[in-house]
This record gives C-alpha cells, sequence and structure tokens, in this order.
C-alpha cells in the first residue's frame, strides 16, 4: 500500500456496501478525488460529513484500484448551512455542480478557494442564492469561458441585476430572490450549452 495525505473539502457522501462510504472530495491540487472510508470506526473518530474541510489520509491497493481513507481529521464543520432549507440546498447545488464538473489540475486550487469561501459565506452570512451565483460565476470565468462576453452581455435589461448581484457583498444584496433565481438558471443553462457542463 502506498499512503498521502491531503486536505479536502467533502462534496459527498454515498452508501457503499454495508460497512463503507464512498466520499468525494475536492482537492486543490488534485481537483475530483474519490475513496472509501468506514461507517464505523473507533470511539472518538470523527466521520466526514458534507461540506467538511478536512484533512484525509488515504491509502491506494498495489494495483491502483479504489483508494481507502485510513485516518480524518476534521478541520472545518460548517453548521450553518443546515440552519434553513434554502441555505442547505444552494450549498447542495454547488456541491453538485463540482462533482459533476471535475475542474482540470490548473483550475483545482482556484476551484477549491471558490468553493472554501462559497461554503464559508453560506454558513455564516445571508442571501446564499446569490453566493450561489457568485460561485458559478466565477467557476466559469476561472476556467476561461466567456461569460461576461457571451453571456453577459446578452442579457438586456437584465444586466443591472446581474451586475448588483456580482458586485454587492451578501449583507448589501438587494435583488430579490426570485430574480436570483432566475438568473442562476439562466447560468447554468448557459454553461451546460457553451461550457458543456452537466447539471445536477
Amino acid at each position: 500500500m502506498s499512503a498521502s495525505s491531503l486536505r479536502c473539502l467533502v462534496l459527498g457522501r454515498d452508501p457503499s456496501g454495508e460497512s463503507h462510504s464512498l466520499l468525494t472530495l475536492l482537492e486543490p491540487s488534485e481537483g475530483l478525488v474519490r475513496c472509501l472510508i468506514r461507517t464505523h470506526r473507533g470511539k472518538g473518530t470523527t466521520l466526514p460529513d458534507l461540506f467538511d474541510e478536512g484533512e484525509v489520509s488515504l491509502e491506494r491497493a498495489k494495483d491502483g484500484g479504489t483508494r481507502f481513507a485510513r485516518d480524518y481529521r476534521l478541520l472545518t464543520r460548517r453548521a450553518g448551512l443546515a440552519r434553513d432549507h434554502r441555505t442547505l440546498e444552494r450549498a447542495c447545488r454547488l456541491a453538485g455542480m463540482l462533482r459533476k464538473n471535475p475542474p482540470p489540475p490548473e483550475s483545482a486550487e482556484v476551484c477549491y478557494r471558490i468553493a472554501l469561501e462559497t461554503f464559508d459565506a453560506m454558513a455564516a452570512r445571508p442571501r446564499a442564492d446569490c453566493a450561489y451565483f457568485k460561485s458559478l460565476w466565477l467557476i466559469l470565468k476561472d476556467g476561461g469561458w466567456g461569460v461576461h462576453e457571451q453571456w453577459f452581455t446578452r442579457l438586456g435589461a437584465r444586466q443591472a441585476h446581474a451586475a448588483a448581484i456580482l458586485g454587492q457583498p451578501l449583507d448589501a444584496q438587494t435583488t430579490d430572490e426570485e430574480t436570483v433565481a432566475a438568473l442562476s438558471t439562466d447560468l447554468e443553462r448557459w454553461s451546460a450549452g457553451e461550457a458543456h457542463f452537466v447539471l445536477p
């Protein structure tokens, strides 16, 4: 067995058999990483939870097969993301977008930072809907897609709303939730059509 230690964000935790969970992790240098972890661990150990930031020690079988998490150390748990349904839904949507559209290695570090800052903002501040819109915009922009030239410039009268969401801090957002939701849906559809994103 060879082992490695990764600092990561937990984007998914799905059952895998009777004794393991499949973790989907976002890591700053590798991008998306998947591994198995035992669901029944020793007393005093912490199991990974969705949106955690943690450090995981991974073992890989000699044949290069499935990775197994040997140890997990919690760094940050974002309990604030579960304070209401809308916040949790937007956080899950962002995690789903990242799971379906893994960043290439050259974008992994920036994508990790965007996700980290967005989850922190959603957990502690209002307007998770605006935070999600901003994060999707930044991910597309960092990926080299012409989101400003090809999407923003075609919004017509809605440009002012999009600019306000992108330019205002979350605590000062004034755009109504219905408008933010419509712009987010529009941007998602553009990302699927132009950037070939897979929507959750």
